[in-house]
Protein backbone atom coordinates (compact mmCIF):
# COMPACT_ATOMS: atom_id res chain seq x y z
CA UNK A 1 0.00 0.00 0.00
CA UNK A 2 1.40 3.57 -0.67
CA UNK A 3 2.05 5.56 2.09
CA UNK A 4 -0.35 8.52 2.34
CA UNK A 5 1.52 11.90 1.62
CA UNK A 6 2.14 13.08 5.05
CA UNK A 7 3.78 9.92 5.41
CA UNK A 8 5.72 10.64 2.36
CA UNK A 9 6.25 14.05 3.70
CA UNK A 10 8.01 12.56 6.49
CA UNK A 11 10.15 10.43 4.78
CA UNK A 12 11.55 13.45 3.36
CA UNK A 13 12.34 14.91 6.50
CA UNK A 14 13.85 12.02 8.02
CA UNK A 15 16.20 12.23 4.66
CA UNK A 16 16.77 15.83 5.23
CA UNK A 17 17.54 15.94 8.88
CA UNK A 18 20.74 12.69 8.09
CA UNK A 19 22.21 15.99 6.32
CA UNK A 20 24.83 18.20 8.13
CA UNK A 21 22.81 21.04 9.92
CA UNK A 22 24.08 24.61 9.93
CA UNK A 23 24.54 24.34 13.83
CA UNK A 24 27.25 21.37 12.99
CA UNK A 25 28.84 22.85 10.08
CA UNK A 26 29.63 25.77 12.71
CA UNK A 27 31.05 23.71 15.36
CA UNK A 28 33.14 21.66 12.77
CA UNK A 29 34.35 24.94 11.01
CA UNK A 30 35.49 26.14 14.66
CA UNK A 31 37.50 22.90 15.54
CA UNK A 32 39.24 23.17 12.47
CA UNK A 33 39.40 26.23 11.79
CA UNK A 34 39.04 25.60 7.39
CA UNK A 35 38.76 28.71 5.55
CA UNK A 36 35.53 29.36 3.58
CA UNK A 37 36.95 29.42 0.22
CA UNK A 38 35.96 26.10 -1.01
CA UNK A 39 31.80 26.21 -0.16
CA UNK A 40 30.48 27.87 -3.54
CA UNK A 41 33.25 25.01 -5.30
CA UNK A 42 30.96 23.01 -3.30
CA UNK A 43 27.47 24.33 -4.11
CA UNK A 44 28.16 24.90 -7.93
CA UNK A 45 29.36 21.06 -8.00
CA UNK A 46 26.10 19.60 -6.07
CA UNK A 47 23.88 22.25 -8.37
CA UNK A 48 25.42 20.24 -11.34
CA UNK A 49 24.93 17.08 -10.57
CA UNK A 50 21.14 18.05 -9.58
CA UNK A 51 20.92 19.30 -13.51
CA UNK A 52 21.04 22.73 -12.41
CA UNK A 53 23.91 25.08 -14.42
CA UNK A 54 24.54 28.75 -13.33
CA UNK A 55 23.39 29.75 -16.49
CA UNK A 56 20.11 28.15 -15.56
CA UNK A 57 20.39 30.67 -12.33
CA UNK A 58 21.09 33.40 -14.06
CA UNK A 59 17.24 32.95 -15.51
CA UNK A 60 16.32 33.89 -12.25
CA UNK A 61 15.70 37.74 -11.43
CA UNK A 62 16.78 38.00 -7.62
CA UNK A 63 16.57 40.41 -4.63
CA UNK A 64 19.28 39.25 -2.67
CA UNK A 65 19.04 39.90 1.21
CA UNK A 66 21.47 39.73 4.24
CA UNK A 67 22.45 41.54 7.27
CA UNK A 68 21.95 40.40 11.37
CA UNK A 69 18.87 42.02 11.80
CA UNK A 70 15.74 42.46 10.37
CA UNK A 71 16.38 40.32 7.14
CA UNK A 72 13.62 37.86 6.88
CA UNK A 73 11.31 40.59 7.58
CA UNK A 74 12.50 42.80 4.97
CA UNK A 75 12.06 40.05 2.51
CA UNK A 76 9.14 39.40 3.47
CA UNK A 77 7.86 42.72 3.13
CA UNK A 78 9.99 43.03 -0.21
CA UNK A 79 7.79 39.83 -1.59
CA UNK A 80 4.17 40.86 -0.52
CA UNK A 81 4.72 44.36 -1.94
CA UNK A 82 5.90 42.56 -5.36
CA UNK A 83 3.04 40.27 -4.94
CA UNK A 84 0.35 43.06 -4.64
CA UNK A 85 2.02 44.53 -8.01
CA UNK A 86 1.07 41.59 -9.58
CA UNK A 87 4.24 40.10 -9.97
CA UNK A 88 4.56 35.86 -8.87
CA UNK A 89 6.87 35.57 -6.44
CA UNK A 90 9.07 32.80 -5.09
CA UNK A 91 10.54 33.31 -1.97
CA UNK A 92 13.64 31.34 0.40
CA UNK A 93 14.19 32.07 4.07
CA UNK A 94 15.68 30.50 6.72
CA UNK A 95 15.42 29.33 9.35
CA UNK A 96 11.80 27.62 9.93
CA UNK A 97 9.40 28.14 12.32
CA UNK A 98 7.38 24.54 12.35
CA UNK A 99 7.40 22.73 8.96
CA UNK A 100 11.05 22.92 6.99
CA UNK A 101 8.46 23.62 3.44
CA UNK A 102 7.96 27.23 4.84
CA UNK A 103 11.45 28.31 3.72
CA UNK A 104 10.39 27.53 0.09
CA UNK A 105 7.13 29.77 -0.47
CA UNK A 106 5.30 30.61 -4.07
CA UNK A 107 3.25 33.80 -4.10
CA UNK A 108 3.54 33.81 -0.40
CA UNK A 109 2.80 30.69 0.25
CA UNK A 110 4.97 27.78 1.87
CA UNK A 111 5.08 24.77 -1.09
CA UNK A 112 2.30 22.36 -0.59
CA UNK A 113 3.51 18.93 0.78
CA UNK A 114 3.15 17.13 -2.97
CA UNK A 115 4.82 19.77 -4.08
CA UNK A 116 7.66 19.96 -1.46
CA UNK A 117 7.80 15.45 -1.79
CA UNK A 118 8.01 15.81 -5.68
CA UNK A 119 11.13 18.29 -6.00
CA UNK A 120 12.68 16.78 -2.90
CA UNK A 121 13.41 13.54 -4.14
CA UNK A 122 14.16 14.79 -7.60
CA UNK A 123 17.12 16.99 -6.35
CA UNK A 124 17.45 14.10 -3.76
CA UNK A 125 17.69 10.89 -6.07
CA UNK A 126 19.91 13.03 -8.07
CA UNK A 127 22.42 13.69 -5.65
CA UNK A 128 22.39 10.24 -3.86
CA UNK A 129 22.81 8.70 -7.67
CA UNK A 130 26.13 10.52 -8.40
CA UNK A 131 27.53 10.87 -4.92
CA UNK A 132 31.39 9.56 -4.74
CA UNK A 133 31.05 7.89 -1.18
CA UNK A 134 28.63 7.83 1.50
CA UNK A 135 29.68 11.11 2.77
CA UNK A 136 29.55 13.30 -0.31
CA UNK A 137 26.06 14.95 -0.09
CA UNK A 138 25.31 18.89 0.22
CA UNK A 139 24.35 19.98 4.04
CA UNK A 140 21.26 20.82 5.11
CA UNK A 141 21.14 24.36 4.49
CA UNK A 142 22.72 23.67 0.65
CA UNK A 143 20.27 21.23 -0.12
CA UNK A 144 17.20 23.60 0.66
CA UNK A 145 18.91 26.27 -1.36
CA UNK A 146 19.65 23.98 -5.08
CA UNK A 147 16.22 22.67 -3.95
CA UNK A 148 14.56 26.39 -3.51
CA UNK A 149 16.46 27.25 -7.03
CA UNK A 150 14.94 24.74 -8.92
CA UNK A 151 11.56 24.93 -7.48
CA UNK A 152 11.69 28.76 -8.33
CA UNK A 153 12.88 28.03 -12.08
CA UNK A 154 10.23 25.18 -12.55
CA UNK A 155 7.36 27.46 -11.10
CA UNK A 156 8.52 30.11 -13.70
CA UNK A 157 8.75 32.95 -11.26
CA UNK A 158 8.90 36.55 -12.31
CA UNK A 159 11.32 37.31 -9.15
CA UNK A 160 12.70 35.21 -6.48
CA UNK A 161 13.39 36.70 -2.85
CA UNK A 162 16.49 35.17 -1.60
CA UNK A 163 17.36 35.61 2.02
CA UNK A 164 21.27 35.20 3.09
CA UNK A 165 21.67 32.07 5.62
CA UNK A 166 24.84 33.23 7.23
CA UNK A 167 27.03 35.96 6.41
CA UNK A 168 26.95 36.27 2.63
CA UNK A 169 30.74 36.08 0.55
CA UNK A 170 30.53 32.17 1.63
CA UNK A 171 27.07 32.03 1.84
CA UNK A 172 25.70 29.03 -0.41
CA UNK A 173 23.13 31.41 -1.65
CA UNK A 174 26.20 33.40 -3.18
CA UNK A 175 26.34 31.23 -6.16
CA UNK A 176 24.14 33.41 -7.81
CA UNK A 177 25.77 35.66 -10.74
CA UNK A 178 23.26 38.18 -11.93
CA UNK A 179 21.45 39.91 -9.08
CA UNK A 180 20.04 43.38 -10.18
CA UNK A 181 19.15 44.22 -6.72
CA UNK A 182 20.42 43.77 -3.15
CA UNK A 183 19.92 44.70 0.49
CA UNK A 184 21.71 44.68 3.40
CA UNK A 185 20.06 45.57 6.53
CA UNK A 186 21.00 46.55 10.12
CA UNK A 187 24.52 44.66 10.95
CA UNK A 188 25.07 43.61 14.28
CA UNK A 189 27.57 40.56 16.24
CA UNK A 190 26.76 37.58 15.51
CA UNK A 191 28.40 34.00 14.04
CA UNK A 192 31.62 35.41 14.82
CA UNK A 193 33.22 31.90 14.65
CA UNK A 194 32.31 32.14 10.85
CA UNK A 195 32.41 35.79 10.04
CA UNK A 196 34.87 37.12 12.49
CA UNK A 197 34.09 38.78 16.01
CA UNK A 198 34.40 42.81 14.97
CA UNK A 199 32.07 44.81 13.00
CA UNK A 200 34.18 45.76 9.96
CA UNK A 201 34.74 41.62 9.63
CA UNK A 202 31.27 41.15 9.73
CA UNK A 203 30.24 44.04 7.48
CA UNK A 204 33.04 42.60 5.21
CA UNK A 205 31.08 39.10 4.39
CA UNK A 206 27.33 40.67 4.42
CA UNK A 207 28.64 43.07 1.58
CA UNK A 208 29.68 39.90 -0.44
CA UNK A 209 26.49 39.61 -1.94
CA UNK A 210 26.81 43.00 -3.77
CA UNK A 211 27.58 42.36 -7.89
CA UNK A 212 29.12 43.88 -10.72
CA UNK A 213 25.96 47.09 -11.62
CA UNK A 214 23.55 45.85 -9.45
CA UNK A 215 22.07 48.36 -7.34
CA UNK A 216 22.85 47.43 -3.31
CA UNK A 217 20.98 49.39 -0.44
CA UNK A 218 21.55 49.90 3.50
CA UNK A 219 20.04 51.25 5.88
CA UNK A 220 21.92 53.72 8.57
CA UNK A 221 25.20 51.83 10.42
CA UNK A 222 27.36 52.93 12.09
CA UNK A 223 30.51 54.68 10.97
CA UNK A 224 33.22 51.64 10.27
CA UNK A 225 31.05 49.33 9.26
CA UNK A 226 29.04 51.90 6.81
CA UNK A 227 32.79 52.84 5.38
CA UNK A 228 33.16 48.92 4.80
CA UNK A 229 30.59 48.59 2.76
CA UNK A 230 31.54 51.58 0.77
CA UNK A 231 34.78 50.39 0.12
CA UNK A 232 33.23 46.91 -0.62
CA UNK A 233 30.58 48.52 -3.40
CA UNK A 234 33.62 50.54 -4.75
CA UNK A 235 35.66 46.91 -5.18
CA UNK A 236 32.26 45.22 -6.40
CA UNK A 237 31.66 48.37 -9.09
CA UNK A 238 27.55 48.72 -7.80
CA UNK A 239 25.79 51.67 -6.82
CA UNK A 240 25.05 51.67 -2.89
CA UNK A 241 22.64 53.72 -1.47
CA UNK A 242 21.18 54.50 2.22
CA UNK A 243 17.89 54.58 2.59
CA UNK A 244 15.62 56.98 4.70
CA UNK A 245 13.05 56.00 6.98
CA UNK A 246 9.96 56.61 5.48
CA UNK A 247 8.33 56.79 8.70
CA UNK A 248 4.71 54.74 7.71
CA UNK A 249 1.68 55.34 9.69
CA UNK A 250 1.58 51.38 10.54
CA UNK A 251 -2.51 50.10 12.08
CA UNK A 252 -2.98 49.35 15.12
CA UNK A 253 -2.92 45.33 14.55
CA UNK A 254 1.10 45.99 13.57
CA UNK A 255 1.16 47.95 17.34
CA UNK A 256 3.43 45.04 18.65
CA UNK A 257 6.04 45.86 16.79
CA UNK A 258 8.54 48.57 17.92
CA UNK A 259 7.61 51.62 14.83
CA UNK A 260 11.00 52.19 14.31
CA UNK A 261 12.33 48.63 14.08
CA UNK A 262 9.23 48.52 11.41
CA UNK A 263 9.35 51.28 9.34
CA UNK A 264 13.17 50.56 9.16
CA UNK A 265 12.88 47.43 7.37
CA UNK A 266 9.74 48.51 5.46
CA UNK A 267 11.78 51.28 3.91
CA UNK A 268 14.59 49.14 3.09
CA UNK A 269 12.03 47.08 1.42
CA UNK A 270 10.36 49.41 -0.86
CA UNK A 271 13.83 50.82 -1.88
CA UNK A 272 14.18 47.25 -3.26
CA UNK A 273 10.62 47.05 -5.06
CA UNK A 274 11.30 50.10 -6.76
CA UNK A 275 14.90 49.50 -7.99
CA UNK A 276 13.78 45.89 -8.90
CA UNK A 277 10.27 47.09 -10.80
CA UNK A 278 12.97 50.26 -12.38
CA UNK A 279 14.75 47.13 -14.08
CA UNK A 280 11.78 45.35 -14.83
CA UNK A 281 8.93 45.91 -17.57
CA UNK A 282 6.80 47.05 -14.96
CA UNK A 283 3.47 49.35 -15.94
CA UNK A 284 4.70 51.05 -12.83
CA UNK A 285 7.83 52.44 -13.89
CA UNK A 286 8.06 55.85 -13.94
CA UNK A 287 12.20 57.37 -14.65
CA UNK A 288 11.28 60.49 -12.65
CA UNK A 289 11.08 59.08 -9.30
CA UNK A 290 13.56 56.08 -9.78
CA UNK A 291 16.44 57.96 -7.28
CA UNK A 292 14.02 60.09 -5.44
CA UNK A 293 13.76 58.45 -1.65
CA UNK A 294 13.06 61.60 -0.19
CA UNK A 295 10.98 59.97 3.20
CA UNK A 296 7.65 62.09 2.10
CA UNK A 297 5.13 59.35 3.09
CA UNK A 298 3.14 61.36 0.89
CA UNK A 299 5.72 60.48 -2.11
CA UNK A 300 7.36 57.11 -1.40
CA UNK A 301 9.70 58.21 -4.06
CA UNK A 302 9.30 55.47 -5.81
CA UNK A 303 7.72 54.11 -9.48
CA UNK A 304 5.37 51.83 -7.28
CA UNK A 305 1.60 52.61 -6.48
CA UNK A 306 1.97 54.18 -3.02
CA UNK A 307 -1.87 52.63 -2.30
CA UNK A 308 -0.74 48.97 -3.25
CA UNK A 309 2.59 49.33 -1.26
CA UNK A 310 0.75 50.36 1.91
CA UNK A 311 -1.85 47.93 1.29
CA UNK A 312 1.03 45.50 1.18
CA UNK A 313 3.15 46.48 3.89
CA UNK A 314 0.16 46.78 6.03
CA UNK A 315 -0.68 43.12 5.32
CA UNK A 316 2.45 41.40 5.37
CA UNK A 317 2.69 39.32 8.69
CA UNK A 318 6.10 37.41 9.49
CA UNK A 319 5.45 35.64 12.87
CA UNK A 320 8.25 34.87 15.48
CA UNK A 321 9.25 38.53 14.98
CA UNK A 322 7.65 40.80 18.04
CA UNK A 323 4.56 38.40 18.05
CA UNK A 324 1.77 38.17 20.66
CA UNK A 325 -0.63 35.42 21.22
CA UNK A 326 -3.24 34.91 23.71
CA UNK A 327 -3.87 31.52 25.05
CA UNK A 328 -5.34 29.92 27.96
CA UNK A 329 -3.49 31.98 31.16
CA UNK A 330 -0.88 32.57 29.54
CA UNK A 331 -0.28 35.77 27.13
CA UNK A 332 2.96 35.17 24.65
CA UNK A 333 5.46 37.67 23.58
CA UNK A 334 7.82 35.66 21.09
CA UNK A 335 10.97 37.09 19.19
CA UNK A 336 13.40 34.98 17.68
CA UNK A 337 16.34 37.84 19.13
CA UNK A 338 19.70 36.44 19.84
CA UNK A 339 22.01 38.96 19.79
CA UNK A 340 22.88 41.67 22.41
CA UNK A 341 21.40 44.50 20.61
CA UNK A 342 18.23 42.60 19.02
CA UNK A 343 17.84 41.69 22.94
CA UNK A 344 17.81 45.00 23.88
CA UNK A 345 15.68 45.82 21.81
CA UNK A 346 13.52 42.66 22.81
CA UNK A 347 13.47 43.14 26.49
CA UNK A 348 12.59 47.56 26.09
CA UNK A 349 9.50 45.94 23.83
CA UNK A 350 8.64 43.14 26.46
CA UNK A 351 8.81 45.86 29.12
CA UNK A 352 7.07 48.72 27.55
CA UNK A 353 3.96 46.12 26.01
CA UNK A 354 3.35 44.33 29.15
CA UNK A 355 3.59 47.61 31.82
CA UNK A 356 -0.28 47.65 32.48
CA UNK A 357 -0.56 44.17 32.46
CA UNK A 358 -1.37 42.99 35.68
CA UNK A 359 0.11 39.14 35.61
CA UNK A 360 3.44 37.70 36.75
CA UNK A 361 6.51 37.66 34.04
CA UNK A 362 8.47 35.10 32.96
CA UNK A 363 10.95 34.18 30.37
CA UNK A 364 11.22 31.16 28.65
CA UNK A 365 15.02 31.19 26.77
CA UNK A 366 17.58 29.32 24.91
CA UNK A 367 20.72 30.46 22.55
CA UNK A 368 22.42 28.01 20.53
CA UNK A 369 25.93 28.41 18.42
CA UNK A 370 28.67 30.39 19.78
CA UNK A 371 26.70 33.22 21.10
CA UNK A 372 27.58 34.17 24.79
CA UNK A 373 24.41 33.37 27.04
CA UNK A 374 25.98 35.84 29.91
CA UNK A 375 25.63 39.26 28.22
CA UNK A 376 21.82 38.14 27.04
CA UNK A 377 20.74 37.30 30.20
CA UNK A 378 22.31 40.41 32.17
CA UNK A 379 20.07 42.58 30.04
CA UNK A 380 17.12 39.89 30.31
CA UNK A 381 17.29 40.77 34.30
CA UNK A 382 15.93 44.35 33.62
CA UNK A 383 12.61 42.46 32.88
CA UNK A 384 12.57 41.35 36.89
CA UNK A 385 11.07 37.83 35.96
CA UNK A 386 8.68 36.04 38.54
CA UNK A 387 10.07 32.81 36.54
CA UNK A 388 12.59 31.62 34.25
CA UNK A 389 12.33 28.68 32.41
CA UNK A 390 15.41 27.55 30.31
CA UNK A 391 14.13 24.94 27.89
CA UNK A 392 16.01 23.25 24.69
CA UNK A 393 14.29 23.71 21.39
CA UNK A 394 12.58 20.29 21.58
CA UNK A 395 9.14 21.39 21.08
CA UNK A 396 8.75 17.59 22.31
CA UNK A 397 10.07 14.24 22.77
CA UNK A 398 9.81 13.69 18.82
CA UNK A 399 8.95 16.07 16.09
CA UNK A 400 11.00 15.65 12.96
CA UNK A 401 10.76 19.16 11.27
CA UNK A 402 12.99 20.31 14.16
CA UNK A 403 14.92 17.24 14.61
CA UNK A 404 17.83 18.37 17.00
CA UNK A 405 21.48 16.38 16.65
CA UNK A 406 22.68 16.56 20.52
CA UNK A 407 21.54 14.01 22.81
CA UNK A 408 19.07 14.38 25.33
CA UNK A 409 21.47 14.58 28.07
CA UNK A 410 23.16 17.47 26.01
CA UNK A 411 20.16 19.14 25.62
CA UNK A 412 19.27 19.20 29.40
CA UNK A 413 22.69 20.51 30.89
CA UNK A 414 22.65 23.21 28.48
CA UNK A 415 19.68 23.88 30.26
CA UNK A 416 21.18 23.72 33.73
CA UNK A 417 24.39 25.51 32.62
CA UNK A 418 21.98 28.48 31.64
CA UNK A 419 19.78 28.12 35.25
CA UNK A 420 23.42 28.65 37.07
CA UNK A 421 24.44 31.71 35.20
CA UNK A 422 21.23 33.19 35.92
CA UNK A 423 21.20 32.12 39.59
CA UNK A 424 24.71 33.42 40.08
CA UNK A 425 23.75 36.55 37.85
CA UNK A 426 20.46 36.90 39.96
CA UNK A 427 22.37 36.36 43.50
CA UNK A 428 24.86 39.36 42.38
CA UNK A 429 21.69 41.46 42.00
CA UNK A 430 19.97 40.32 45.11
CA UNK A 431 17.33 38.79 43.66
CA UNK A 432 16.62 35.22 44.57
CA UNK A 433 12.72 34.71 44.68
CA UNK A 434 11.38 33.75 41.55
CA UNK A 435 11.16 29.97 39.99
CA UNK A 436 14.37 29.07 38.11
CA UNK A 437 13.30 25.40 36.27
CA UNK A 438 15.49 23.74 33.71
CA UNK A 439 13.49 21.23 31.14
CA UNK A 440 14.34 19.34 27.92
CA UNK A 441 11.26 20.16 25.92
CA UNK A 442 8.85 23.39 25.36
CA UNK A 443 5.46 21.26 25.81
CA UNK A 444 7.06 20.08 29.58
CA UNK A 445 7.95 23.60 30.29
CA UNK A 446 4.32 25.09 29.43
CA UNK A 447 2.87 22.29 31.32
CA UNK A 448 4.56 23.51 34.43
CA UNK A 449 3.92 27.10 33.98
CA UNK A 450 0.03 26.54 33.00
CA UNK A 451 -0.64 25.15 36.56
CA UNK A 452 1.24 28.20 38.00
CA UNK A 453 -0.45 31.57 37.99
CA UNK A 454 -1.37 33.93 34.63
CA UNK A 455 1.90 35.12 33.09
CA UNK A 456 3.24 37.42 30.16
CA UNK A 457 5.57 34.91 28.97
CA UNK A 458 8.76 36.48 27.35
CA UNK A 459 9.85 33.37 24.64
CA UNK A 460 14.11 34.72 23.54
CA UNK A 461 16.97 34.01 22.66
CA UNK A 462 16.41 31.53 19.94
CA UNK A 463 13.70 31.92 16.43
CA UNK A 464 14.02 27.98 17.00
CA UNK A 465 12.81 27.98 20.53
CA UNK A 466 10.09 30.55 19.22
CA UNK A 467 9.09 27.73 16.17
CA UNK A 468 8.99 25.29 18.80
CA UNK A 469 6.65 27.03 21.08
CA UNK A 470 4.53 28.00 18.24
CA UNK A 471 4.22 24.55 16.80
CA UNK A 472 2.65 23.68 20.07
CA UNK A 473 -0.08 27.40 20.75
CA UNK A 474 -0.43 27.61 17.00
CA UNK A 475 0.10 24.36 14.67
CA UNK A 476 -2.37 25.91 11.72
CA UNK A 477 0.16 28.95 11.69
CA UNK A 478 1.04 27.81 7.88
CA UNK A 479 -2.43 27.54 6.60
Amino acid sequence: MRPNKNQDYDACIVALNKLQTNAQYIKAKTVTNNHNGDQLTQVKKYLARAGLSLENLDDLSVIHVAGTKGKGTTCAFSERILREHGYKTGFFSSPHLIEVRERIRINGKPISKPDFVKSFWRIYNALDHKKNDEHDMPLFFRFLTIMAFSVFLESKVDVAIIEVGIGGEYDCTNVLRKVPVVGITSLGIDHVSLLGSTIESIAWNKAGIMKENCRAFTVPQCGTAMAVLQERSIEKKCQLEIVDNLQFKFPPNKSSHPPHILNLNASLAVALCNAWLSQSNSPYHNPKYSHCFTGNNNNLGSVMSKEITEKALFSTTWPGRFHVKHDRNISFYLDGAHTLESITICSNWFKDITKSSKKKKALMFNVTGDRCAENLLKQLQTCHFDAVLFVSNSATRCRPDNSNHASSDELLEKCHQHKKLWLKLEEENLRTNQICKAFLTVDEALDFLINQDQFDLLITGSIHLVGSVLSLIDPNLND
